[in-house]
């Protein structure tokens, strides 16, 4: 993850739906946005990966629009707090962030919620509904952000990861513009515009909203390539930025929960998923047509209640052999049947081609 960064901004669209496979005060909004200063591309871009913002709290809304089918069953849990409901619909998440390794974010439902802490080494995930408290404990060198971490949680899809992995993802060929008057949680904000050149992405566009004060992106849009509709689309409704107090990102587990410890040996699954004990995906391409790749085994697939998924999908085979694929809007699955998933934002030949390649 760390030599492949672009392939973390799949996680929203696919490497959380691998997860769901494998277990079935220093500026203040205002409410009168001021014109902003014309800038580049280039000076916007490297403004926003340069951006320090050291604390805020907020509230943003997610909706996710990626033509897959009903997940499987999963694990006991609330269906509009569980993590894998992200994968659809619209979502509001509360969000404090105090820093690289301070940060909390708080999955709303009608009348539960999904809670994900970080604080130092110590991760919580603390699910109201079946009241179980999940902790992990990060190696101690483990410096990168909840999202970089863990992007196969709500921490994946906040605007701040989403902007950073996107820009991760361009190549040389991306157009890039920059338009003004956007105004974003009563903040005005520049539109940063990346439209992949190659054909060999799903992705037509990418719309980053910057703040104009702190740089910080405060929503992303991501357009499938020939729509007008956004496939992925994640904003701030309200941000207020100031210096967290470090309580905002204390938890200790209620008296009546359920605390399980959790370990991991890879950085592709949250919390109580067995996706943590399998193989760590690889990578094949670049830019916008990467493809992540993990060999599960065939014997993980059946165990992981991948089959009700499986007969969603569409029997393939090729020289690579046979197994079902997802042709969804903004991403490709490839499952074979000997226990190998790929997933991509690029057309199911280019996924057929990697599984076939030696």
């Amino acid at each position: 993850m760390q030599r492949h960064p672009a392939l973390r901004w799949l996680a929203p669209a696919g490497v959380l739906c691998v997860a769901g496979l494998v277990v079935a005060g220093v500026f203040n909004a205002t409410a009168s946005p001021e014109s902003l200063p014309r800038t580049t591309p280039t000076a916007l871009i490297a403004a926003l990966r340069t951006s320090d913002v050291q604390g805020f709290s907020g509230t943003m809304v997610s909706h996710l629009s990626l033509g897959l089918p009903e997940l499987p069953a999963l694990p006991a849990g609330d269906e509009e707090t569980s993590f894998a409901a992200l994968l659809s619909g619209s979502h509001t998440m509360q969000v404090w962030y105090g820093g690289p390794t301070k940060q909390r974010i708080a999955l709303l439902g009608a009348t539960d919620e999904t809670d994900l802490f970080r604080n130092g080494q110590d991760v919580w995930q603390w699910s109201s509904v079946d009241g179980i408290a999940r902790h992990l404990v990060l190696p101690k060198d483990r410096h990168r952000e909840l999202g970089e971490v863990m992007p196969s949680t709500p921490a994946g899809i906040t605007p701040l990861t989403l902007a950073r992995n996107m820009l991760a993802a361009m190549d040389p060929s991306t157009q890039v513009r920059v338009e003004r008057g956007e105004v974003v949680a009563d903040r005005s904000a520049y539109d940063l515009v990346l439209t992949p050149r190659t054909n060999q992405t799903k992705v037509g566009s990418v719309h980053i909203s910057v703040d104009g004060a702190t740089k910080m992106p405060l929503g992303v849009s991501v357009f499938p390539r020939g729509s007008t509709s956004a496939a992925i689309d994640v904003e701030f409704t309200s941000i207020r930025f100031a210096a967290q107090p470090d309580r905002n990102f204390a938890f200790s587990p209620p008296p009546n929960a359920r605390v399980v410890q959790e370990t991991r040996t890879h950085d592709n699954s949250a919390p109580g998923h067995p996706a943590a004990r399998t193989a760590a995906p690889a990578t094949t391409g670049s830019g916008w047509a990467i493809i992540v790749r993990v060999a599960l085994g065939k014997v993980a697939v059946t165990k992981a209640r991948v089959g009700r998924f499986l007969k969603m999908m569409t029997p393939v085979s090729g020289a690579w052999g046979k197994g079902h694929v997802l042709d969804a809007t903004l991403m490709s699955l490839l499952v074979t049947d000997n226990g190998r998933i790929f997933v991509g934002a690029v057309p199911p030949a280019s996924l057929y081609a990697a599984a076939g390649a030696k």
